[in-house]
């Protein structure tokens, strides 16, 4: 006689043809089998492998987890220094430095003037006599060269002179410093060259600088001296705007704690006071925007606000309310969209917009990021720069404010609003342009030009002790499948958020990795030598670091790597790092292109035991006792408690042959049959129940 034990009682199974007692086991199907009523198949359909695809990173950087089930960070990545905004994932452009005699140390303001791209540089604090100079930049020489002096240091008390801004107006560049009214020359004219003053100039060449500081145009008192005394680059003093025909100043003065708003029309000759905005900070952005009404208007960010202005009327308008940190606001643009981007000292960055509602002008805020989870520690920080490019991007440098943290540049695509499926909050993606390898540096300017020889080139300047470091990158949005004359980076990472395969709670045997990706070295080994551009697949599992272990490089011939050399390994959670590496030969116009990266993994379903077996409730009556208080019989006291297995909401044990003791459950869908006979029934009596019961039981969990 064979048993079964269920909860404490023992139940006799019966025996088959072959007088031997049965008892079926098998595992549990976690996963039923898809059928398409419609369409084609695909290989997801396919259950024999787990197939987790990432075609491209729509989401940009800034997720920290992907949740395979939610989808939710499954096209974005946790950090880059390789480059995702156009498709192929490959390296990041190559950065190249640009020189600068001295005297133009500090690169503040770049723009276009008459076909050129020239900057604004102050000189290093060296001595008590500094220089504001213009220079233009030479694109077959890569350097800054020629223009003018603006302001003449020697003449400004012995003090030095500092740089705010420069725009073009009209004909002419104009800029805003502080010291002498008019280095033409050599000659200080005005108000005895108070470095206390702040001095607007113009040039029609770059070359030769006059006043534009006439009539209407304040007289000092409003710049602490100590602000002239060394080279600072969020001093916020000043900004210029070219309106129409009107050129427009903000300038900040210091000891009423205001920005008093200047406009003049006819270059400098007369200059008109228009509105006066309390703030503690100087201006942030002075912009060509909009009002609540949606006329364009002068706009002047502060830490405070941001404000529209009518110089016809003198009048300003409170558009939006800021939190008064000094670093908010700094640089802000007006995006290709036509939108207002507004960096906060909280490191978020705002879009605003003019919309109508209900017949009515209102303002539109939406928080663009940084995405998903935020960024990695080392790329926190707030705006110092934004400029907008002449496509769908808007380019950000972010932080590197202090030790440990390296700036960077954003590139955020303008053109979509995704939604974070998990959290319904709205962002636009952040895609890696480039890292600074040195901490606690700022970006303190950025400039877009495709000045002289027709390239395209993106500038920028590094806060420097001595003098800034000055860089481009050609080509800046070039698509890397479409330039063959694009320049890249020596190495890069692309590291993936850590994945949770899509069940967190059971371990996964990971079989192979995947790629599709173009331009990588014939062969399939050997890697490192001179020439060899390839990617490294490196991971981490249940939260080891994601450069823990490496499968090896990924070539032309090997572009599939196996987990343990095909033995797989256990993880509830992968974090994946890619090391994409271009060797020397030919120099920097090749990258791998990586186009889909594909993980495969056999999913352990099939690690539930069930049981099958029929109960022969004769036999098993044999070994219980009636009860005696009802006279009933032991047939029905076993087809009670089985009734009550099937129909229990908690696990039961169970135990057959020498197995450890397990927990299971009856499942739904799957009830106990039961094949009854009555006995002893008649007219007066109802009888009892016996016979057989055949029970399915699966391990709970």
């Amino acid at each position: 006689m064979a048993v079964v034990e269920i909860n404490g009682k023992y139940y006799t199974l019966a025996t088959g043809d072959d007088g031997k007692p049965h008892i079926q086991q098998s595992y549990v199907n976690r996963l039923s089998t898809p059928y398409r009523t419609q369409g084609l198949q695909v290989r997801s359909d396919d259950q024999s492998v787990n197939r987790y695809i990432s075609p491209a990173f729509p989401l940009g950087i800034g997720w920290a987890r992907a949740k395979r089930d939610s989808g939710r960070g499954v096209g974005g990545m946790l950090d880059s220094t390789c480059s995702t905004a156009f498709g192929p994932v490959t390296l990041s452009k190559l950065h190249e430095v640009q020189t600068h005699a001295t005297n133009a140390d500090h690169f503040l303001k770049a723009v276009i003037f008459k076909g050129d791209l020239w900057g604004m540089f102050e000189e290093d604090w060296k001595s008590q006599s500094l220089d504001v100079v213009a220079r233009k930049y030479g694109s077959s020489s890569d350097d800054w060269t020629g223009g003018g002096l603006i302001v003449d240091g020697q003449l400004v008390n012995s003090l030095s002179s500092r740089a705010f801004d420069m725009v073009a107006h009209k004909s002419s560049l104009f800029t805003l410093t502080n010291g002498a009214g008019n280095a033409g020359g050599g000659v200080e004219v005005a108000y005895g060259g108070s470095h206390l003053r702040y001095c607007p100039a113009k040039s029609v060449d770059g070359a030769t600088w006059t006043r534009a500081d006439y009539t209407g145009w304040p007289n000092g008192g409003y710049i602490p001296s100590a602000m002239t005394l060394i080279n600072k680059f969020d001093d916020d003093m000043g900004k210029l705007l070219s309106f129409g025909n009107t050129l427009i100043a903000a300038i900040y003065r210091t000891q009423t704690s205001d920005i008093a708003v200047y406009s003049t029309t006819d270059s400098g000759a007369n200059w008109l006071l228009d509105v006066v905005i309390p703030s503690g900070s100087g201006p942030k952005a002075l912009v060509d925007w909009y009002d609540i009404a949606g006329v364009r208007s002068p706009v002047l960010v502060t830490a405070e606000g941001v404000y529209s202005i009518s110089i016809a009327d003198d009048t300003i308008e409170l558009l939006y309310a800021l939190d008064g940190d000094p670093n908010t606001g700094r640089w802000s643009t007006v995006g290709n969209d036509g939108s207002l981007y507004v960096g906060l000292g909280s490191g978020q960055i705002l879009r605003l917009t003019i919309g109508v509602m209900g017949g009515g002008a209102m303002m539109e805020v939406m928080h663009i990021g940084p995405p998903g989870d935020g960024l990695v520690a080392t790329r926190r920080g707030h705006v110092t720069y934004m400029l907008n490019a002449p496509n769908e991007f808007l380019l950000v440098a972010y932080g590197g404010h202090e030790a440990g943290t390296y700036a960077s540049i954003f590139m955020i695509d303008t053109s979509v609003v995704l939604t974070d499926p998990e959290t319904g909050k709205s962002f636009m993606p952040w895609h890696h342009m480039w890292q600074d390898a040195t901490g606690n540096l700022d970006i303190v300017a950025m400039a877009y030009s495709t000045a002289d020889d027709g390239t395209s080139r993106l500038h920028w300047a590094m806060e420097g002790t001595a003098a800034s470091i000055n860089y481009h990158i050609e080509e800046p949005f070039g698509n890397p499948a479409q330039t063959t004359t694009a320049q890249y980076q020596a190495t890069g990472i692309l590291r993936l958020p850590d994945d949770d395969l899509g069940d967190p709670q059971t371990t996964a045997t990971i079989l192979q990795v995947l790629v599709d990706a173009d331009d990588l070295t014939a062969g399939t080994g050997g890697s490192g030598a001179a020439g060899d551009d390839f990617i490294t697949y490196r991971y981490g599992i249940d939260g080891a670091a994601d450069t823990t272990t490496s499968l090896g490089d990924f070539l032309s011939g090997s572009i599939t790597k196996s987990f343990g050399s095909g033995a797989g390994i256990g993880a509830r959670r992968l974090a994946q790092n890619l090391l994409f590496t271009r060797n020397t030969t030919p120099v920097e116009e090749r990258t791998p292109k990586l186009h889909e990266l594909e993980l495969q993994a056999h999913h352990v379903l099939l690690d539930r035991l069930a049981w099958e077996f029929t109960i022969d409730i004769r036999a098993s009556a044999r070994d219980w006792a009636p009860s005696v208080s009802t006279n009933e019989r032991a047939d029905e006291l076993i087809i009670t408690a089985l009734e009550g297995v099937a129909q229990s909401n908690t696990l039961l044990t169970f135990t057959t042959g020498r197995q450890a003791q397990t927990r299971v459950k009856v499942p739904n869908g799957q009830s106990p049959v039961w094949d009854l006979t009555v006995e002893d029934s008649s007219a007066d009596e109802p009888g009892w129940r016996t016979g057989y019961c055949t029970i399915r039981v699966e391990e709970g969990i």
